[in-house]
């Protein structure tokens, strides 16, 4: 950021950019965690998506990354602020055993989905994605409200996501 917009933001609201960590090795790692763990999902041919019925409110291809990059970096960001403030290592380990599952069930939903095309089945792994993420953001308030504030977006877009899911399964019955 342009340092007269940091001086602003300091001016409008004094002390916040003084109470925020500084950004350190451990957020480097952080977004190294959020955005390389999606790499260990394959990549998927799109013939299969693009031949099923969707709703008509389906978002355009584009929307997904588009959306994903700004989430993942508040992730990121997110579990910084928890792996800085939490004051021992026993804090750390629910919101971070929650943080992980919630990647895992992430990427295992996209195999569910779009690898093994397993429509009906990954509705079921997109409910156990949303609800680590709920936990996820419940166990980093008790450390952080801000990280579970910068979390909280991901649960309004895989929300969004799930509905879409269950859409999608309700239209391809018959093709499963």
């Amino acid at each position: 950021m342009p340092s007269n917009i940091l001086k602003e933001l300091d001016l409008s609201s004094p002390g916040l950019l003084g109470a925020l960590p500084k950004a350190d090795l451990t957020l480097l790692a952080s977004g190294a965690v959020v955005f390389g763990v999606q790499r260990l999902v394959p990549s998927y041919d799109d013939t299969w998506y693009k031949a099923i019925k969707k709703p008509t409110w389906t978002p355009p291809n584009w929307v997904f990354p588009a959306v994903w990059i700004p989430l993942k970096v508040l992730q990121s960001v997110s579990l910084w602020l928890v792996l800085k403030q939490a004051e021992s290592r026993k804090e750390l380990l629910l919101p971070v055993s929650l943080f992980g599952l919630h990647l895992f069930l992430g990427n295992w939903w996209n195999v569910v989905f779009f690898g093994r095309q397993k429509m009906e089945e990954s509705t079921k792994w997109m409910g156990a994605f949303w609800l680590s993420i709920a936990g996820s953001i419940a166990s980093f308030a008790q450390v952080s409200p801000l990280a579970a504030a910068l979390f909280a977006p991901t649960q309004v877009w895989v929300t969004v996501a799930a509905k879409l899911n269950w859409d999608i399964v309700k239209l391809n019955t018959k093709q499963q």
